[in-house]
């Protein structure tokens, strides 16, 4: 294999490593930064320009997509949508400009030996597509069930936090200075074991909360047989009790001043943290 032959495979290969790489969600919104310093370098390269002005021109339109939508405020999962096709065009352009040079290259070479070679490049890149179509429906898929869990978290009234998503419930699991849950709290564990059922590789950490009246300690356990009895009601539901954690904080971490009723009202609650995809609860730092 001489070197132009040599040249055009490295190209294809890396060509086609981008293509699978598409499939990779955006993480956040530098990613619309990242994307247009790799345009500007790209687009200031002359083999690029010359050689894969069309994939050139798709990078330049995801770009300026994804810059108007954030120009406008649009919702950041769009922004970053955007900026990550063009990212992944941009490098598209780049591997592209590098294989139609070496195709050019070839094209200088022995006739039959062009044919050849071609035929055996286009084969590669009909399953490069393949793969990349794949790994994109798999981006989608993976896309579509974040949407629906962030629509479940919703009807569950959970809220971001720096530790994922919390629901917190005041005053409607258990009476003052009880660890029984009340009849009406049956709907909260109707619903925590729905989801759980719902997302398998979900866990939840129940975390009880009080107010100050009483003492510190009597608080702190209190506050744990409650997270406790919620925690048996969901397992009673057919949920391992493997993947429900429980914290009893006691008077610890107010939310409000313990100074008035409606301040120690809010204190009384229980919060339940989801657990990112792989099963793990961010744990206070403070």
């Amino acid at each position: 294999m001489d070197y132009s032959h040599k040249l055009l495979y490295g190209a294809i290969v890396t060509l086609s490593v981008i293509l699978i790489g598409c499939g990779g969600p955006p993480q956040n919104n530098p990613l619309l930064v990242q994307a247009e310093e790799s345009y500007r370098v790209a687009e200031n390269d002359s083999l690029i320009v010359m050689k894969a002005p069309v994939a050139l021109k798709e990078a330049e339109e995801a770009l300026e997509q994804s810059q108007q939508i954030w120009r406008e405020k649009g919702d950041a999962k769009y922004v970053e949508h955007y900026a990550y096709i063009a990212q992944q065009k941009t490098k598209i352009a780049r591997e592209t400009a590098k294989l139609n040079a070496a195709q050019d290259e070839v094209g200088r070479a022995e006739a039959e030996r062009q044919r050849v070679l071609i035929e055996a490049r286009r084969a590669e890149a009909v399953a490069a597509e393949q793969r990349a179509k794949e790994a994109l429906e798999e981006v989608e898929k993976t896309r579509s069930e974040a949407e629906d869990l962030a629509n479940r978290l919703s009807e569950m009234e959970a809220k971001q936090s720096e530790r994922g998503m919390v629901l917190t419930l005041r005053d409607v699991l258990f009476d003052f200075d009880s660890a029984n849950l009340k009849p009406g709290a049956s709907n909260v564990v109707q619903e925590l074991s729905n989801f759980l059922n719902e997302y398998p590789e979900r866990t939840i950490q129940i975390e009880g909360f009080t107010d100050s009246v009483g003492s510190e300690e009597y608080n702190r356990t209190l506050s744990q047989r409650r997270a406790d009895a919620l925690k048996m009601a969901i397992v009673r539901n057919g949920i391992s009790a493997q993947r429900i954690q429980t914290i009893g904080y006691g008077e610890q971490y107010p939310v409000a001043t313990n100074m008035n009723e409606a301040g120690r009202q809010q204190n009384r609650r229980v919060e339940i943290i989801i657990s990112d995809e792989n099963g793990v609860v961010t744990q206070r730092n403070q």
